[in-house]
């Protein structure tokens, strides 16, 4: 019992411990955002840094893209799920969470760069948050592990809503960059767990030789 209870004490401290990248991704993107509100445009106009589909400025912006947001709600709409899913993840690593974070962000920004509307700047986290959300639903499948597989149920049952809204026809809604990202995150989760899993899977019987009596 007391065992137990010191595992369970151990894991909620490294949780704890490993929260703390997350929440400082999170307040980097506030605090770009708060910048950006408190000085003129004169001085310093973080938005024209978002993706413009198609053109050499917008293929430079996909770095920077993630961290711009059109305004306060866009960016508290972010906050939360990218806070959750992120601690989900991080949880198996803070390489990981980066190196995923990093992944989906260059997929959803080359994806709204090749296929984005046009007329559309593309900015903001969205990418990499439906990037966190695929990479945790196809590395459960992928690795065949029951307690990952539980949680990715658990994120796709949770976040359904955020999934459909790929399907949403909306004009203000950079749906390229979402499904990219998820589409990232899902490769990744394949290229990590998916192709060793594949490899590691027995062989079949041999057939026997038609030469051999």
């Amino acid at each position: 019992m007391f065992n137990l209870r010191e595992r369970l004490a151990s894991r909620w401290a490294t949780a704890k411990k490993h929260l703390m990248l997350v929440l400082l991704c999170v307040g980097l993107l506030w605090l770009v955002f708060i910048v950006d509100a408190a000085l003129p445009d004169s001085v310093v106009d973080l938005r024209k840094w978002g993706i413009r589909p198609r053109t050499i400025s917008g293929f430079f912006s996909i770095a920077a893209a993630p961290f711009l947001h059109v305004d306060f709600w866009h960016l508290l709409a972010n906050t939360l799920p990218l806070v959750m899913l992120g601690w989900i993840l991080v949880v198996s690593g803070r390489v990981l969470f980066v190196r995923v974070c990093v992944v989906t962000a260059l997929t959803s920004g080359a994806g709204a760069w090749a296929f984005g509307q046009g007329d559309l700047v593309h900015e903001g986290a969205s990418g990499v948050l439906f990037g966190l959300l695929g990479f945790l639903l196809a590395r459960g499948w992928f690795a065949r592990r029951l307690s990952w597989a539980l949680t990715s149920l658990g994120v796709g049952l949770f976040y359904l809503g955020q999934v459909l809204s790929l399907l949403k026809d909306d004009a203000r809604l950079s749906w390229s960059s979402h499904f990219w990202g998820f589409a990232g995150g899902i490769g990744l989760a394949w290229w990590m767990y998916g192709r060793t899993t594949a490899a590691a899977a027995p062989a079949g019987p041999a057939k026997p030789n038609p030469g051999e009596g």
